[in-house]
């Protein structure tokens, strides 16, 4: 039996150094009691083992050998097969701690956790074997058939069964210490690893704010700080102002298309586009208090060099936007080749380019923001540059400013095409002949004051590409009239001026529809035509005052007028002007004698 002992022992000793559980200390002392039993007399010896180690694996191979009532000769069996077992744990833990080596700390950690884990379950399982033992009477029993050593081990348990069980302090074992300390390091490195991947997945879980816009520079360069430009920046980039600026840019829409091409054609800074919304809110018929017109806002007598005309009763081109833009991108260029530099360039837009350059003159050198800031501009033009830098500013930039873009036709303008025109056309006559849409024609004639091209000059017709053909076949036919009349049987009393008044047409227009006929002259019962620009009821001439006789005399004093003279003596001013051979406009000479009828 003795044999059998130390031959177990030597085989759980290996088993457990296979398992690499035992630190340095105890597989030196593993190793020396393995050479001092030898299979010979050293089973009295076994306290040189590690008890806490080894002792629950001795006591599960007896326990086992005992089960199968196994011989002394069948022993050796037994623990050869143990010891192939241990060997073959032995080789998988060792792949699994090479696997585990190249984990992240965390893994490893938490592998070191669950290999120390059964170890402190054997240390206690030792423990538990050991109380069971003691307490259990049929260990006892067992005891007793054995050698004297172990019955008097059974007796001495016995006795102590019978005692009072007192609390003791259990000393743990430096590999259960290991193991706790395995096993809360990997319960710390699972924390780091659930706090470390928390903010991770929270922030997967929260949707993406969309980085913010960049910001586009003007081509323009400004000192971005400028007081004058900070204090514009603030002031459009209110809610209320971004709101206007929308709609501004909306009036602009139509017309965007055309200006970008002309800009980019001409090689001009782009931001050069947003300048009629600070001229005229992109509105083609403004009129400014100076007498200022259209979209880039002319003057009467800045517009010949650039090819504009005012034809008097038909025509006004300033309100032309797509002209006035040829001209004033021209007039831009022209002030920027003189001048040197964009911001004089558009100051001279504004007041004018003798201004500025006589400014420049009287300063050497200096730069507009150096004029600003010694006054040497007018106040307007101080204002105005910075104001349009920021207004381009934020209109460059509408994403970064949080404004609503404006969509636009950029190829709206390629659609039409210009045909000269040399006669009087009415142009809602040609949209029903050519059965074109006639907004779409006034749309793009926006210069004609009654939709009616002028006599004896070219009108260039801006028509859709679509209808080119069609429209001039049309206006090259000299047998198609292509504007509508009224037709008039002069009576007694009428005149030029009061027809005029009433069918809402010039003076000038009814002698141009009617050749060689004279105001003074009018022959009753002669029918004339008036261009018909309007719809109105036939004009019903005089008829209160149509029999009034002028055979009294009045003596003009300082003051009077034709038209207070009238309802003076309660007749109506064509027929007193016509009395008189005069206009009803004439300027009366004080101390002349009028004929006028007698008030009785």
């Amino acid at each position: 039996m003795r044999k059998i002992y130390a031959f177990l022992l030597a085989g759980a000793s290996v088993f457990a150094f296979s398992q690499g559980r035992l630190d340095a200390q105890e597989q030196q002392a593993g190793s020396g009691n393995l050479s001092f039993i030898n299979f010979i007399e050293g089973a009295e010896n076994k306290a040189a083992f590690s008890p806490i180690r080894l002792e629950p694996k001795i006591d599960m191979l007896i326990t086992k050998a005992q089960a199968e009532n196994l011989t002394d000769e069948a022993m050796p069996e037994l623990a050869q097969a143990e010891l192939a077992k241990a060997e073959q744990q032995g080789s998988d833990a060792q792949a699994e701690s090479v696997e585990n080596a190249a984990k992240p700390k965390a893994e490893n950690a938490q592998a070191q956790a669950v290999q120390a884990q059964p170890q402190a379950e054997t240390a206690q399982n030792k423990d538990a074997s050991s109380a069971a033992q003691t307490a259990n009477p049929t260990a006892e029993a067992s005891a007793a058939n054995q050698d004297s050593p172990q019955t008097a081990q059974a007796q001495n348990t016995t006795e102590a069964t019978e005692q009072p069980a007192k609390p003791q302090k259990q000393k743990k074992h430096k590999l259960g210490r290991k193991a706790e300390t395995a096993e809360a390091a990997a319960q710390n490195a699972e924390t780091a690893q659930a706090e470390s991947s928390a903010p991770e997945a929270e922030a997967a879980e929260q949707p993406l704010e969309p980085p913010a816009p960049a910001k586009q520079h003007i081509a323009i360069d400004y000192p971005e700080e400028n007081a004058l430009v900070q204090k514009f920046l603030k002031q459009y980039s209110t809610d209320y102002a971004k709101k206007w600026l929308n709609a501004v840019m909306k009036n602009g829409a139509p017309y965007r298309g055309y200006i970008r091409a002309k800009i980019a054609e001409m090689g001009l800074p782009e931001c050069l586009e947003f300048l009629p919304v600070i001229e005229s809110n992109f509105k083609i018929d403004a009129v400014s208090k100076s007498g200022a017109m259209g979209m880039w806002q002319f003057m009467k007598n800045s517009i010949s060099p650039f090819g504009i005309r005012i034809i008097k009763d038909y025509m006004d081109e300033r309100c032309d936007p797509w002209l006035t833009t040829d001209a004033a991108l021209k007039k831009l260029k022209e002030n920027y080749d003189t001048l040197g530099d964009w911001n004089l360039a558009l100051a001279a837009y504004n007041s004018g380019l003798g201004a500025v350059s006589r400014a420049c003159k009287k300063n050497p050198g200096a730069d507009y923001w150096t004029l600003s800031e010694k006054k040497q501009l007018k106040s307007e033009s101080i204002n105005y540059v910075p104001k349009f830098l920021a207004i381009a500013d934020i209109l460059t930039n509408p994403e970064y400013y949080g404004i609503e873009a404006v969509e636009f036709d950029e190829n709206a303008h390629l659609d039409y095409t210009l045909i000269d025109v040399k006669r009087n056309v009415d142009i809602t006559l040609v949209a029903e002949q050519t059965s074109m849409d006639s907004e779409i024609i006034k749309f793009l004639n926006p210069a004609l004051f009654l939709g009616v091209t002028p006599p004896n000059a070219v009108y260039k017709l801006r028509v859709p590409a679509e209808y080119k053909d069609a429209v001039t076949e049309l206006i090259n036919d000299k047998d198609k009239l292509l504007i509508k009349y009224h037709l008039y049987k002069i009576r007694s009393g009428d005149t030029v001026y009061a027809l005029s008044r009433h069918y809402g047409v010039s003076e000038d227009m009814i002698l141009q529809a009617n050749p060689g006929l004279k105001p003074s002259q009018l022959k009753i019962g002669k029918t004339i035509r008036i261009p018909a620009f309007k719809d109105v009821s036939p004009y019903k001439g005089k008829s209160a005052n149509e029999n009034v006789a002028y055979t009294g005399t009045y003596k003009v004093q300082q003051g009077d007028n034709l038209w207070g003279i009238s309802l003076k003596y309660n007749v109506q001013v064509e027929s007193l002007a016509e009395a008189n051979n005069m206009q009803v406009d004439a300027i009366l000479r004080e101390g002349s004698t009028l004929k006028v009828p007698i008030i009785e």
